[in-house]
């Protein structure tokens, strides 16, 4: 079969700047051209599909998953779940205790909420105004997703996603404010956020389509469930490209031709695949040598090229694909570091987040790596993380004390620790995520059985939203951290 590229994105460049820290270390890649060329479509539809298979392990510190290879779904007839005993209403309830939180002798700016949107532009209507304002948590155990939304705090929807316990884990969300959600049993599949972008797919006339936690639609019965690409199993990372305006000088055109990153590992190596968003057909691939730690890549995200940016798992490399030409290129983390959580932030440069207060940054204008000095008290994990719009940096620490980190991206400076206090009862965070008002959202994979803080940075208080079964996700749950990426 001859080889597959991916379409072009004329998107313009984000100029990077160096920040010319004293304590930086430029650390040299190397480069793997585009290899393989096969098309692994699945979609509900019904048309077959094989993939590679792998010996890959899917566990991880959050369970295992199905070890099922390379399926391709199909719609099946079924009934609606109503009232499953695994399934709890979601609670807000709000914490008005103060936050204690400490911080280090260097900080960055204050922070001050305004309401923003995802997409376009404040002023166009469409997708990405205030109307789509959802967040995306996985319910791994069951092998859900949960669509939220953020202004009412109130769960709307929940999609399986594949016909089996998939053990879904991370979302991304699209400038429409669609989803991907990866599972790691080896398959992703796209959601629609709204009536709009779905599909009869059931046979039945209209739209039918999970209305909240106690809806959940048979596999192959919810015609927003749009399709499900079999990948190798371990798959982790997505991330959604922003696509192409319509007419490019108009802020608020419509975008087309939107694609979605995602990666599995292989042996000792991994591949990174593009997928059409519209079909999920794998439009690109490449084999990125050296880039399974055990877990494979475990994290990605896109820069304002739409190129591909993701860690492996534990000891790195940064992983580098190219969106035009599908070029890898691999990065060696600096000495002492370790991989766990990632983000990329506005200005195109890579977080790295790992074991024992471990936070790095990557600046791709100069090579350049910066640690984050991270107080001695707070040896914490560093999982999901993500970028406001002050350009700080809000992530999920694990292990005492538990909480939120924040940092300045700019002077990679450590602000803060968010405890206990602000979020009572906090015990697994996986993820943060940021919403269109500016709060921040911690996933808990087991407070209450699961479910997130909202945390307000300007009160200090927080909300919990209870309901959810064990969430494990941490990415671009609301489709923020790729606005923040998206030249307008």
């Amino acid at each position: 079969m001859p080889p597959l590229t991916a379409s072009r994105l004329a998107l313009p460049i984000l100029l990077l700047v160096a920040c010319g820290d004293d304590n930086t270390t430029t650390a040299g890649g190397t480069t793997q051209s585009s290899t393989l060329a096969t098309t692994s479509t699945s979609t509900l539809s019904g048309s077959d599909s094989e993939v590679p298979t792998t010996t890959a392990s899917a566990s991880d510190s959050s369970g295992s998953a199905g070890q099922t290879e390379g399926q391709t779904t199909t719609p099946t007839t079924g009934t609606t779940t109503t009232g499953d005993s695994s399934t709890t209403m979601p609670v807000a309830s709000t914490s008005t205790s103060e936050s204690t939180t400490t911080t280090s002798g260097t900080t960055g700016p204050d922070t001050t909420t305004t309401t923003t949107t995802m997409g376009n532009d404040t002023d166009c209507g469409g997708g990405g105004v205030i109307a789509f304002s959802h967040i995306w948590i996985s319910n791994s155990p069951e092998g859900t997703v949960s669509k939220i939304d953020t202004q009412t705090l109130t769960e709307v929807g929940r999609y399986r996603t594949g016909a089996n316990l998939t053990d879904p884990s991370r979302t991304s969300v699209n400038l429409k404010g669609d989803v991907a959600v990866t599972n790691r049993d080896g398959s992703i599949t796209k959601i629609g956020a709204i009536d709009e972008h779905c599909k009869d797919i059931n046979g039945v006339p209209g739209i039918q389509t999970s209305t909240g936690p106690f809806d959940v639609k048979a596999w192959g019965q919810d015609d927003c469930v749009l399709w499900n690409t079999p990948l190798l199993t371990a798959a982790r990372p997505a991330a959604w490209t922003s696509g192409d305006k319509v007419d490019p000088n108009d802020p608020c055109s419509p975008l087309v031709d939107e694609k979605v990153w995602t990666s599995a590992p292989t042996g000792n190596d991994a591949f990174v695949y593009l997928l059409d968003g519209e079909t999920g057909a794998i439009v690109g691939q490449v084999l990125v040598p050296g880039a399974n730690g055990g877990l494979g890549i475990y994290g990605g995200a896109v820069d304002s090229n739409n190129d591909f940016w993701g860690v492996t798992y534990s000891a790195g490399p940064l992983v580098h694909v190219t969106y035009d030409t599908m070029q890898a290129e691999t990065i060696p983390l600096p000495g002492g570091a370790s991989a766990y959580g990632f983000t990329v932030d506005s200005k195109g440069r890579s977080w790295v987040g790992g074991w024992d207060g471990n936070l790095h940054r990557y600046d791709p204008a100069d090579a350049s790596w910066v640690k984050v000095a991270i107080p001695p008290q707070y040896p914490v994990l560093s999982r999901g993380m993500m970028e406001d719009e002050n350009g700080d940096l809000w992530v999920a620490a694990l292990f005492q004390p538990v909480g939120l980190l924040r940092v300045h991206t700019d002077t990679a400076t450590f602000v803060e620790h968010v405890g206990a206090a602000a979020l009572p009862g906090v015990q697994e965070p996986t993820g943060a995520s940021v919403d269109v008002q500016g709060k921040v959202w911690l996933v808990d994979q087991y407070k209450d059985g699961g479910g997130a803080f909202v945390y307000d940075p300007v009160t200090k208080t927080s909300q919990w939203v209870g309901g959810l079964n064990g969430p494990y996700t941490y990415s671009d749950m609301t489709g923020f951290a790729l606005k923040n990426v998206t030249p307008m």
